[in-house]
């Protein structure tokens, strides 16, 4: 008969070690750090015979604080630090001696408490380091006047703060003294959904978001994850799902924050549970946020009304050299949907997890994403002509070929976004969607892949 050691030392074997893991998982849903799935737009082509004249940006806000509610829920499964340590010394864990160590020396950040929701020290500096590549990709756009550059945030500390970053990072080192403008109380551009009272009723308070959140924590393979933490890790406290949630919480946070990516939270987890976990965000945002309600589509219109409408205006002998907004993964996803992107063949479902979906929040949701556009300025045989190219996290689209489209194929595409309103908002209008054009941004989706 093997002694209690022994066996625990075969189990060891099985599950791994999360301290020397060498291919731990790092996607963590809308948690992912934005340097774990950015490209960088430095490396993209400059169309031949072109320059820059003006660049449009939409972002989310980058690493921050947990809120409220997710901080309570951390702090509960943060007080039995100590249980999960005595259960290894009484040899009921299955955690590692070095994971043990490491929850030994952990700390609960009291700051927390104090500063939920606020941009973080990483989350600066991701959106310092966006503004910072786009001024090295286009120095020649910072050689003009304060009045060429416009900055608006939402009415929110981590997107005034990343705000802040951005200008920082893109005017460093530069004689210019650009301003941001003031976050606006109602502001139907980048964040419409606020004052929508049809998101607000039936998406996002609706009863199908429910309904899939309740499903995805009864389902086989949450079960299976809750049944696992709870063997590995041999507590008497019973875990129940807000608990494990909670845990993962405190893993994909508190890893953001830390130098190697990692946390003694994480240990409890092996890779195929983070796998699973990470697909509770997905589920959230898709019916929350995207192609789950036709509202959402309809939200993601506005900002891409300001896009076109501020290239127009340069195209026209006006306009400004960099307009950039600051928002909410919300805001970002919903314009993914108004152009057809990531579109999945069949609706996410709690209870389904399709391994290849286009759905990814730990791609399109992460911290920081961001959408650029660039407006060039080309000229062949003394002809001068406008060019768009957009990057999605720094990376081409297929929106746009590399090179960029001509004037005439963006118009094509954005130009039927200025004709969008909020009026079905309203509790009381009447709205039937409509079918995409064939030549519309919805109609590349199907080639949209990670």
């Amino acid at each position: 008969m093997l002694k209690p050691l022994v066996l625990l030392a075969l189990i060891v074997q099985v599950y791994g070690c999360y301290f020397n893991a060498e291919c731990p998982y790092g996607l963590f849903a809308s948690k992912t750090p934005y340097d774990t799935i950015r490209g960088d737009i430095r490396d993209q082509p400059v169309p031949n015979n072109c320059q820059a004249v003006s660049v449009w940006s939409l972002h989310r806000h980058g690493n921050r604080n947990p809120g409220k509610s997710v901080t309570v829920g951390m702090q509960l499964v943060a007080s039995m630090k100590n249980e999960i340590i005595a259960s290894y010394e009484a040899g009921n864990s299955q955690l590692c001696a070095q994971d043990i160590d490491n929850f030994k020396v952990w700390a609960w950040n009291e700051t927390l408490e104090t500063s939920q929701s606020y941009l973080t020290g990483t989350g600066y500096e991701e959106l310092y380091d966006i503004g910072s590549r786009i001024r090295e990709k286009y120095p020649h756009l910072l050689q003009g006047t304060a009045d060429q550059f416009y900055f608006r945030p939402t009415n929110e500390q981590r997107t005034i703060t990343s705000c802040m970053a951005f200008a920082h990072g893109l005017t460093d080192g530069v004689n210019l003294n650009v301003t941001v403008d003031d976050a606006l109380l109602r502001d139907d551009v980048i964040r419409p959904y606020e004052n929508c009272d049809r998101y607000q009723q039936d998406v996002k308070g609706g009863q199908p978001l429910a309904d899939q959140l309740d499903s995805y924590f009864k389902s086989p393979e949450f079960v299976a994850v809750q049944n696992a933490v709870q063997r590995r890790l041999g507590i008497s406290t019973k875990l129940d799902a807000d608990n494990i949630f909670s845990m993962y919480e405190l893993c994909r946070f508190y890893r953001s924050w830390a130098t190697n990516l990692q946390s003694p939270w994480c240990a409890p987890f092996t890779n195929e549970d983070l796998v699973v976990l990470e697909y509770y965000d997905d589920v959230r945002h898709y019916h929350r946020n995207g192609y789950g309600s036709w509202v959402n589509v309809n939200l993601g219109k506005t900002a891409l009304k300001d896009l076109f409408e501020r290239f127009e205006a340069v195209v026209q002998g006006e306009g400004t050299k960099v307009v950039s907004y600051f928002t909410h993964d919300t805001m970002l996803e919903m314009v993914w949907c108004a152009l057809g992107l990531y579109k999945d063949a069949e609706p996410l479902q709690a209870t389904d997890r399709n391994v290849d979906r286009l759905w990814r929040s730990s791609k399109i949701g992460a911290f920081s994403v961001n959408m650029i556009a660039v407006l060039n300025s080309c000229t062949v045989s003394d002809h001068q002509h406008y060019g768009v190219q957009i990057y999605i996290n720094e990376m081409s689209t297929p929106i746009c070929p590399p090179e960029g489209c001509t004037w005439d194929e963006f118009r094509d595409k954005f130009e039927g976004y200025t004709a969008s309103s909020l009026e079905f908002c309203s509790m009381e209008y009447e709205y039937e969607p409509p079918v995409p054009a064939p030549n519309s941004a919805a109609a590349v989706s199907g080639f949209w892949r990670w």
